[in-house]
């Protein structure tokens, strides 16, 4: 099955291609840049500016803060685009398709206007406080703190595996608001500036050619109002969450680049990965078209992360296969496949982990399946 983009959907990736060739002079000059083997794995603040000022920053959100009034589909079809581009797409994806939709979705009229439109710009990132050391895909088994004191909750606690958090505004973070009735209750939802007293990053280097970070939290104090969504009830906001972060479209674009690479540099005719990347690409688009429905998105979102996540580490090693002994050789244009065979097989290791395990994908896909027979 071949799938059919609308005009509109193309008019958006052209936009998308126009940024990416805007932006080669920035990424030539960063070192560092051909070692990420993902574009979840790079951060780039001229870059993540440049999306703002090109319009292609919430392309799915209303024009009254920032965005563009299309669908999430619009969105998903750009969103491949730059992925193919290589882009480095950290604070794009962590600020806008995580919690910049969900501040659409569960924020106040308050926190909807006061940050979207910063965002829309390019000009406010955000980091993710999901995960902790004893809290990773299950994050159920949370225990960062937050008590409420007259105004404002007194938060304790620590997150890891951050993305973005050197250089993140604001952060979007998960707590423990009341003795859980059970593991799902007693959670709430906070945005709070990174720059509050009390909060301490930690940053150090992954495989996939990235940074993450360790977020401490002493103290910090934080506004009631800026809640997301309801006290205590935020097990409802992070599922929420979670159906746009797992929708991961830019990583098939990177995919498909490899594909094409194989096929126009080493003669490589990968007829079954191309099957496998059309039914992974036809999974992103169901779960955005049921986000973009209002309904409920979990499983197709699961189902989209790991069909994503499994075919990225097929192309990687097939790619380095075919390559053979110069595919350990990295970060040169000259090289076959530009060098990113390898970069993106070490990345494909944390692309099965990161927003949660394939395990828990299966786990999610299997019980809602289920559940609802």
């Amino acid at each position: 099955m071949r799938l059919v983009l609308s005009e509109r959907q193309r008019a958006l990736q052209a936009d998308a291609d126009e940024l990416c060739a805007a932006v080669a002079h920035i990424l030539d000059a960063d070192p560092d840049y051909r070692l990420h083997g993902m574009p979840s794995d790079g951060d780039s603040l001229p870059v993540y500016r440049a999306l703002g000022e090109a319009g292609l920053i919430g392309v799915n959100w209303p024009a009254e803060v920032g965005g563009r009034g299309h669908s999430l589909l619009d969105t998903v079809a750009m969103e491949e685009r730059l992925g193919y581009g290589w882009l480095p797409l950290s604070s794009y994806l962590v600020s806008v398709k995580t919690v910049g939709n969900a501040v659409l979705r569960f924020g106040s009229e308050a926190l909807r206007e006061r940050l979207l439109p910063e965002i829309a710009a390019g000009r406010t990132v955000f980091c993710q406080g999901f995960s902790e050391p004893g809290a990773g895909s299950d994050l159920a088994a949370l225990s960062t703190r937050a008590e409420l004191d007259g105004d404002h909750f007194v938060v304790r606690g620590q997150k890891t595996w951050t993305s973005s958090a050197q250089i993140a505004d604001w952060i979007y973070l998960a707590v423990r608001t009341s003795a859980p009735e059970d593991r799902h209750s007693g959670l709430t939802v906070l945005v709070a500036p990174m720059d509050l007293p009390g909060i301490t990053v930690r940053t150090f280097p992954t495989l996939g050619g990235s940074l993450l970070s360790e977020v401490f939290l002493d103290d910090v104090e934080i506004p009631v109002e800026y809640v997301v969504g309801e006290v205590d009830r935020g097990w409802h906001v992070l599922m929420g969450t979670l159906a746009y972060e797992r929708v991961t479209s830019e990583k098939l674009g990177t995919v498909m680049w490899l594909l094409d690479a194989l096929e126009e540099h080493m003669g490589a005719r990968p007829d079954a990965l191309r099957g496998q990347a059309a039914a992974a690409r036809l999974h992103g688009y169901r779960a955005a078209w049921l986000l973009d429905q209002g309904r409920d998105a979990s499983v197709a979102s699961s189902m989209a992360k790991l069909s994503i996540a499994q075919l990225g580490r097929s192309v990687a090693r097939a790619a380095v296969d075919l390559v053979g002994p110069l595919a350990v050789l990295e970060a040169d244009v000259d090289l076959p496949l530009a060098g990113r065979a390898t970069a993106l097989l070490r990345a494909g290791v944390g692309s099965t982990i990161a927003g949660g395990s394939v395990e828990i994908q299966r786990t999610v896909i299997a019980r809602r399946e289920l559940a609802a027979r």
